[in-house]
């Protein structure tokens, strides 16, 4: 539907857009022949083209596809200057958190992590997202964050910026760490300094091994003051290690239930492994968040993966990147490519059977569709991030966070009969598709391009700030890894 006008008046909208349109919304609604208007950074119209009364002061059509903006539910936006090094550290491959990756993002300062971030998010919007949480967690440098925001305010991107806190010796930097209270004081004024229309900053920690324990419930009760989300990996991996020292012989939701933390404000982080039994029920009933991070070689030897027992207990489930380091790339495309796929080998590992056997059999179903992959990855992390009523799907009223893909030239999108499937499957090739990137109705894509962002001279200056870290901190032993190729300068 869209605004009432009498018949043939024509109400003007900033930018009108006509083709295949896939709102997600509650009915989920696709029309094959349908347009969407932007007024005001707000969706002003949206249905059937047939039913359209605006004219835009842009107009674009053609063999276009316009779907809600991406939301990518957990990264780590600081960690460009390691992209791509998670894979190996020599000798000291285990140990790659203390002595590698904390310490070059822990090394970084405002401008340093500006640069070091700036690229990831033009990736990431380039791609179709428009909304990123991120965790930043490496606090020598107290500015260090706000490096990160302003580079998602230049690009254009949508940001939940947690700030997080951390301070536990064993699995800490000391120049990490910080106490409580100054934390919370330095959190309160990144909200002032930079909280806006498309910045949301909060707080949490990483995990609960992160932390001393009493520290957990005053910084939960900040986000509460705050009406904000509290932002934790959960269970994150060295949970269970370190509970069982401590004393706790449950999981994690559990302990952050018994302190009172468990709610509606909690967003869990790498939410997909190390979940006890009942727990899943536990976390749905105190109407918690998830994330999954459905990255295969993040998830090699799990002997477990999540999804389905959130999604079939109704908990609001988003799909996220984790950062570069990781992940090595920014595209919440493969991850919606790999979510079920990964989802049914663990079912089909754990009940001993093949897909033939499947096949044979129509009451085992293989978990998951597209549709559901796609619904996580726009509605479900916007439910997450509680801008449900905000983002998230293409209906009047909301920001106009509207991505367009053309698919002019799309091999890989033909015959349409099976367009959401070819869409959510075809992973990567999807970011050659897309046209324009709008955040709030500002245009952050055209054609293809950053408006914002100089990306050679990004690339250029993030080249140049992994050389100049290597070098300050001395360890270029990890700048390569296990490779076994004969590099020459």
């Amino acid at each position: 539907m869209s605004e009432t006008v009498s018949s043939g008046e024509r109400v003007e909208c900033d930018v009108l857009i006509e083709g295949t349109v896939i709102t997600v919304d509650p009915e989920r609604r696709v029309f094959s022949n349908g347009y969407v208007a932007i007024k005001d950074g707000k969706v002003a119209g949206v249905g059937r083209a047939a039913e359209n009364h605006f004219q835009g002061r842009e107009t674009l059509r053609g063999s276009l596809l316009v779907i809600p903006g991406l939301v990518n539910l957990h990264g780590h936006l600081v960690q460009g200057v390691i992209r791509g090094m998670a894979e190996g550290a020599g000798e000291e491959r285990g140990t790659r958190f203390m002595a590698f990756q904390f310490p070059m993002t822990d090394a970084l300062d405002e401008e340093e992590s500006y640069i070091s971030a700036l690229p990831s998010m033009t990736e990431l919007l380039r791609s179709g997202v428009t909304t990123s949480e991120d965790t930043h967690f490496t606090n020598r440098h107290k500015r260090s964050v706000d490096g990160v925001i302003r580079a998602a305010r230049d690009a254009g991107l949508r940001l939940h910026e947690a700030r997080l806190i951390v301070n536990d010796p064993e699995t800490t930097l000391p120049t990490m760490r910080e106490d409580v209270d100054s934390a919370l004081v330095e959190v309160s004024r990144v909200r002032k300094e930079w909280q806006s229309d498309t910045i949301e900053v909060t707080t949490g920690t990483i995990g609960i091994a992160y932390i001393n324990f009493d520290d957990l419930k005053p910084i939960h009760d900040w986000t509460l003051a705050h009406n904000a989300i509290f932002d934790i990996h959960a269970p994150s991996g060295g949970d269970q290690q370190h509970l069982a020292k401590r004393g706790w012989p449950g999981g994690s939701f559990e302990w952050l239930d018994d302190r009172g933390i468990l709610g509606p404000n909690v967003l869990a982080g790498n939410a997909q492994v190390h979940v006890r039994p009942g727990e899943h029920d536990l976390v749905a009933k105190r109407g918690a968040k998830i994330c999954v991070v459905p990255d295969p070689l993040f998830l090699l030897g799990s002997a477990k993966f999540e999804v389905k027992a959130w999604t079939e207990r109704g908990v609001d489930v988003g799909i996220g990147l984790d950062g570069s380091v990781i992940a090595y790339h920014q595209n919440l495309w493969m991850a919606m490519h790999a979510i079920n796929g990964i989802q049914r080998v663990h079912d089909n590992a754990v009940a001993g059977t093949d897909m033939v056997q499947i096949v044979n059999d129509p009451s085992r179903i293989p978990y998951g569709s597209a549709e559901q992959a796609f619904e996580m990855a726009t509605i479900g992390g916007a439910r997450a991030l509680g801008w449900g009523d905000k983002i998230g799907s293409l209906e009047i009223g909301k920001e106009a966070d509207v991505v367009v893909l053309d698919m002019t030239e799309a091999l890989h999108l033909t015959p349409k009969g099976s367009l959401v499937q070819e869409l959510v499957y075809s992973g990567s090739a999807n970011t050659e598709l897309v046209k324009n990137v709008y955040v709030a109705g500002r245009k952050v894509v055209e054609n293809g391009r950053a408006v914002n962002v100089d990306v050679p001279k990004a690339i250029e200056r993030l080249d140049h700030l992994q050389d100049k870290v290597f070098e300050r901190l001395g360890i270029e032993r990890f700048r390569r890894g296990e490779t076994r190729w004969k590099w020459i300068d």
